[in-house]
């Protein structure tokens, strides 16, 4: 059976390497997968939609056509890896000993020993482990004929996805990639910067709206609630709008805002400010830096101010408060002045005696009482010869309130608790202030008591909108509107999934509610055009195409045989230990496989650097390992003009025999070419890239990037991304000769390096 096909009843996929009656069979994931399994393909559905299947159907193809290939599926975020394994092992009818799951959390020894080991042909990462172990040498990707990027709209500019994307084309023959996404963005040079980063050859987009998709949705209805702040807040944001304005003005009458109206002038364009004032500061003498040092504080006071506003006006006081109570343990001179402005202070005293709520809470408050008050679709079920059936815990109909901020969030937590509602906090893991955030595991523990009832209401902020296995809920609350079509998708999203949804969003009139409101649906129309648009400028990637060597029965029977030895031990554990997933146990097996591998490498003193060098000893593996990067550093600075390897030889008293490994090494991993019997070049370097030779001088390392002069002529900026060469030449003082080109980004001029020579 070669072709994916449906079962007679035509409700679930066929595929050899497909569990029966697992996977719901939806006409348009079928379109969209014939339609992209030989293309590198930019896939965009709206959550709840089905990109994940997608996916897994191109997985068991790609299994079972290739079977001395390996498929690595990437996400973003640890929890969501092990999420996207879960839920592609439960569909694919493989063992479990070809399957591994790599992140920081594995050292690099124990890394190399999966990457190395051709029998794991499934393996599930994060990017950034993916990309260090790609520069450090210790993975190559010739033998994965497909990639999956999940929330692909990352990538862009110097995200991890950008680099292991050009490493997969360089080192692969027959590259596929399938990037999925919910909403790419809605600025034109956006999408084109993720299709081309992917080298996306094909773009398949729906929406609920797409004939095909319709008859798979359930209907989502969304509902915008307006509220006008009461005259305390007014007065307040009268005040905030009045500092505003005086520190606007004093950026117009100087010349550097281009807008003359400080009406029009938001926060994007105070951001985009302070890094051309930073970036000018960089460039100017000490002596001079004056001026630039009191715009850069007028610019910060200005952007405080301006989220001041925004706080009082669709927040509250209380997140107000909480805002200004930090910033007062902040020692930065902007942040001083404007605390010992009497302005200021008095809305401080106002807002500590203050005991008014923002109107959206009090909506809250009664918005979820009245759903919970409503009686159950399945309590008013009955069934023939019996009494009414008892609501459990877990079937409670389930609420999700996303707040933007984690004050806002604590406050509406606290908030709905004080009113018998229970609610729990979700945010990411990063440190905000006195706000330690959550781990991984606080994170799994909330949404395991959320999906088995334990509480009612998750108030998340923006770490539940992408990807994470939420449990459905039949009613999502926006506490603010949000300009991101992204977001605003993922948000929405969240509800609809097995039965109609309902979407509120909570807006106060005349504020930057208001504005938001208009522009995500303005910017999704956009992304509609934008990617329709696209679609006919794309154009296909160069390959060597494959003979398929599939799988046999025997072999698909062998894995169906340890397959059933696996579920077997599973279904023996989960009947002793109830509190034990599914998804828990496969993770526990998945990390001790990798665990074993570690030990099988102390206990053999195996080289894992290279599968063909079993024989070589601990220490030779080192040192090998070793002239590897140094040898890939030094070629790379050669340029176009490659280096011949005695130069190599003298320049670091390699010994013959590490010398030929490594060099080996290199050659296999192809990151070098030789060029006649006694020269090499990067393998990227044999490929012509258009652009002018210039001249580069490195004048300092910033974050991000670094200040360079071009051609002993102007200065200009050098941003990470936009750098294709080795990075030791990063540093200060470093001379050498690119290809590239000059460009500017809004008044900053900048240099795109494409290739050293």
């Amino acid at each position: 059976m070669n072709e994916l096909t449906r079962y007679d009843d035509s409700r679930y996929f066929s595929y050899p390497l497909i569990k029966k009656d697992a996977l719901e069979f939806r006409t348009y994931q079928d379109i969209i997968f014939k339609s992209v399994r030989n293309k590198n393909a930019l896939v965009i559905l709206p959550t709840s939609l089905g990109k994940t299947a997608i996916a897994i159907l191109l997985c068991a193809e790609f299994l079972h056509k290739y079977k001395s290939k390996r498929v690595l599926i990437m996400a973003p975020t640890k929890p969501l890896v092990a999420q996207h394994m879960g839920s592609f092992f439960s569909l694919l009818r493989i063992p479990e000993d070809i399957v591994a799951i790599v992140s920081g959390k594995n050292q690099p020894e124990s890394r190399l020993a999966i990457w190395n080991n051709g029998s794991l042909r499934l393996v599930f990462a994060t990017p950034e482990v993916v990309r260090n172990d790609l520069v450090e040498n210790r993975l190559s990707l010739a033998e994965f004929s497909l990639l999956v990027f999940d929330e692909a709209h990352r990538a862009v500019k110097d995200y991890a996805y950008t680099s292991i994307a050009r490493y997969y084309l360089q080192q692969s023959s027959n590259p596929t990639i399938f990037a999925m996404t919910a909403s790419p963005g809605s600025e034109r040079g956006r999408v084109k910067e993720v299709c081309n980063n992917l080298s996306i050859e094909q773009i398949e987009y729906r929406n609920e709206e797409d004939p095909t998709v319709k008859p798979y949705v359930n209907p989502i209805q969304t509902t915008w609630q307006w509220f006008t702040i009461p005259q305390e807040y007014k007065y307040i944001s009268s005040i905030f709008r009045s500092m505003l304005e005086e520190k606007l003005r004093f950026l117009i009458e100087r010349g550097l805002l281009r807008k003359k109206n400080p009406n029009w002038i938001f926060k994007r364009d105070l951001i985009n400010l302070g890094e051309e004032i930073q970036y000018k500061i960089e460039l100017t003498m000490e002596e001079l830096r004056g001026p630039l040092y009191s715009a850069l504080m007028q610019q910060s006071s200005a952007l405080t101010l301006t989220y001041c506003a925004e706080l009082i006006e669709s927040q509250g006081s209380q997140s107000l408060r909480a805002f200004l109570n930090r910033i007062e343990n902040d020692a930065g001179k902007a942040h001083l002045l404007l605390l010992n402005d009497r302005r200021i202070k008095e809305i401080r005293t106002f807002i500590n005696a203050m005991k008014l709520d923002h109107p959206k809470m009090t909506y809250l408050i009664h918005l979820l009482k009245q759903h919970y008050s409503q009686p159950n679709e399945k309590d008013n079920n009955m069934i023939a010869g019996q009494e009414k059936q008892v609501v459990l815990a877990n079937e409670r109909p389930k609420v999700l309130v996303f707040a933007h901020y984690r004050d806002t969030a604590k406050r509406i937590v606290e908030t709905l608790n004080e009113n018998g509602l229970q609610a729990v906090r979700f945010v990411g893991q990063a440190r905000r202030e006195l706000d330690m955030g959550m781990n991984q595991e606080e994170q799994s523990a909330v949404l395991e008591s959320f999906r088995n009832g334990e509480f009612d209401i998750l108030v998340a902020t923006s770490i539940a909108e992408e990807g994470l296995d939420i449990p459905q809920v039949g009613l999502v609350v926006f506490y603010e509107p949000i300009p991101s079509e992204i977001r605003y998708i993922q948000r929405r999203g969240r509800t609809g999934r097995k039965s109609a949804g309902t979407v509120v969003i909570l807006a106060t009139k005349n504020t930057l509610d208001e504005r938001y409101l208009y522009a995500s649906k303005r910017r999704i129309e956009k992304m509609k055009q934008i990617l329709s648009s696209l679609s006919s400028s794309l154009t296909p990637i160069r390959r060597t195409i494959s003979l398929p060597n599939p799988m046999t029965s025997e072999e698909i029977s062998s894995y169906e045989s340890r397959r059933k030895v696996f579920d077997g031990i599973v279904d023996k554990t989960l009947s002793s230990q109830h509190g034990i997933s599914t998804d828990d146990l496969i993770q526990r097996v998945t990390f001790e496989l990798n665990a074993k591998l570690a030990r099988l490498k102390d206990k053999s003193k195996m080289d894992l650097l290279s599968i063909e060098s079993y024989t070589l000893t601990n220490e030779f593996k080192k040192q090998v390992d070793s002239a590897s990067r140094r040898i890939h550093q030094l070629v790379a600075k050669s340029g176009t003009q490659g280096l011949d390897v005695d130069t190599i030889k003298e320049t670091y008293s390699i010994d013959n025999s590490v010398l030929l490994e490594a060099l080996k090494r290199l050659e296999k991993l192809k990151r070098i070419e030789w060029i006649g019997d006694d020269r090499v070049i990067l393998s990227e370097n044999t490929v012509k890239v258009s652009g002018s030779t210039y001249g580069v001088h490195v004048v300092k390392i910033i974050h991000g990037g670094a200040l360079v002069i071009v051609n002993d002529k102007w200065h200009a900026r050098l941003n990470h991304y936009d750098y294709e060469g080795p990075r030791e030449l990063l540093r200060k003082g470093s001379e050498f000769r690119a290809i590239g080109e000059l460009y500017r980004d809004g008044d900053i001029f900048s240099l795109r390096i494409k290739q050293i020579v």
